[in-house]
């Protein structure tokens, strides 16, 4: 295991931690290379555009060639008139193989033809993972264009009408084409293709066995689907509003989503964004203020009597205490009383779940335990790391004889930066919860804002293990 954790370490750029970050060069570069769904990588399309390339930029460099040394209107020895038409017939039917490539160029674009042809099958149609095809069609190429060089009769070709200097930049550039493909396909497409699928190994195992590296796996699956597929290492971050639209795609799995993940993933990401424009809505009541300034508001909810709002700050870093508390959900009843069981039911994709969670009974047993059955879904917005969550039905947790299944609205977490202070975070909370039950609102109002301050106190009294594990996490990372 500790061999294996080392590779993935060597693979993302640091110890597989909650507080990881694999550097954007590198995972740049493992993009590039991920086959998704049997499509061919970022790295090998460019690859095959390149070819592409070679080829079409040496016909047309030909073309001009011949236009430019083409004598259009003049009389040829049989007094008539030479034609565009003509030249190219002069300069393409040549039989002679000596005397094609001593007095004409077309041998260039044929050679540009057969190189762009032979790579294509082998690299796209039959996706060969080995350099010798490109590196025996560079060899080829060079080999061509040396005796090219040599035979060629300057003074004698058919293009000897002031084109000389084309035919010279035609050479030397279909030299340094195929030798770029050969550079390209060696140092660029194999090696991160092969480090891709190093990756895509270790997610898998980590995933089989639950390891606690996962969390670092889940930010190379939420980078893949939050930034858009380019090639090489040319890629433009986009930042996730609340409002978008664009879809992650399921990475590191040989299927697309099944319709109940699709349902979850759409209800996660509707509950996201009507939770943040709650959160950020006006018109809430101050309900209580305690002594570390931590503010609890309500308002009148859409399906609940009342939602709340939680705002506080806590003594660490808005980005360590979001993924503690979201990657960490089954440790959560070591450090918060208010849960007794929480457990993690299903992934539905980077930024999307579905968890279970068992909540103690209220002060004095006016409130008894009930549990719920959540979606999460997370995202970025501006310098905010914000988790949102909404009940949901699901197969494997149906609701329980002996337990009052509560209902939970559209609700989430903001993790943001306090001003000038980066090892502080500005915790928001939104609740909006029906425990079901005849239960007067003036017990829930007790009971929710109680809750909601027990939350936070618990964080507060947590957050010296939180900063004790990320400080021997990095000094981990520094030493290897």
């Amino acid at each position: 295991m500790a061999q294996r954790h080392g590779s993935l370490q060597s693979l993302t750029g640091g110890p597989g931690s909650v507080n990881s970050a694999p550097s954007e060069y590198l995972m740049a570069n493992y993009i590039s290379g991920m086959q998704l769904y049997g499509r061919m990588s970022a790295v090998r399309r460019f690859f095959c555009l390149f070819c592409t390339f070679d080829f079409l930029f040496s016909l047309l460099f030909w073309i001009i060639c011949v236009i430019i040394s083409c004598p259009v209107g003049q009389k040829d020895g049989s007094s008539a008139y030479v034609t565009t038409l003509e030249c190219f017939k002069n300069e393409t039917l040549v039989l002679d193989p000596l005397d094609l490539i001593q007095h004409h160029v077309f041998d260039i674009v044929i050679t540009s033809f057969c190189r762009f042809l032979v790579l294509i099958i082998l690299y796209a149609a039959i996706h060969l993972n080995h350099v010798w095809p490109v590196a025996v069609s560079t060899a080829l190429s060079s080999v061509f264009l040396l005796a090219k060089t040599l035979f060629y009769q300057y003074q004698e070709s058919a293009l000897s009408d002031g084109s000389h200097p084309f035919v010279v930049m035609l050479v030397l550039s279909s030299f340094f084409l195929a030798w770029t493909e050969a550079w390209f396909m060696d140092f660029r497409v194999l090696p991160q293709e092969s480090r891709a699928r190093a990756i895509v190994e270790a997610a898998s195992s980590a995933e089989r066995e639950n390891d606690p590296l996962l969390p670092n796996i889940e930010r190379v699956r939420d980078y893949l689907s939050q930034h858009s597929e380019s090639v090489a290492n040319f890629y433009s971050p986009k930042e996730s509003p609340a409002a978008s639209d664009d879809e992650d795609e399921p990475i590191f799995r040989g299927n697309r989503l099944t319709s109940l993940e699709e349902e979850l993933r759409t209800a996660g990401k509707d509950s996201f964004q009507k939770a943040w424009a709650t959160i950020n809505s006006s018109d809430w009541k101050l309900e209580k203020k305690t002594s570390h300034g931590d503010l609890v508001h309500s308002k009148p909810g859409t399906k609940t009597p009342k939602i709340y709002r939680l705002t506080s700050e806590v003594d660490v870093a808005p980005e360590i205490l979001f993924k503690e508390i979201y990657y960490n959900l089954e440790n959560l009843p070591t450090w918060n009383s208010a849960i007794t069981h929480s457990k993690l039911l299903q992934k539905v994709d980077a930024s999307t779940d579905v968890c279970y969670q068992v909540a103690a009974e209220g002060p004095g047993g006016v409130v008894t335990a009930r549990d719920f059955v959540n979606v999460r879904h997370w995202e970025k917005v501006g310098d905010c790391w914000v988790s949102s969550g909404v009940s949901v039905p699901h197969p494997d947790m149906p609701p329980q004889k002996k337990m009052v299944r509560g209902e939970n609205g559209p609700g989430c977490w903001v993790f943001g930066p306090v001003a000038n202070n980066p090892n502080k975070c500005t915790f928001k909370w939104l609740l909006d919860t029906d425990l079901k039950g005849w239960i007067p609102q003036y017990v829930l109002d007790q009971a929710l804002t109680h809750a909601m301050i027990e939350y936070i106190n618990s964080i507060r009294k947590y957050t010296p293990t939180i900063l004790r594990k990320y400080t021997l996490e990095q000094q981990q990372q520094d030493d290897s």
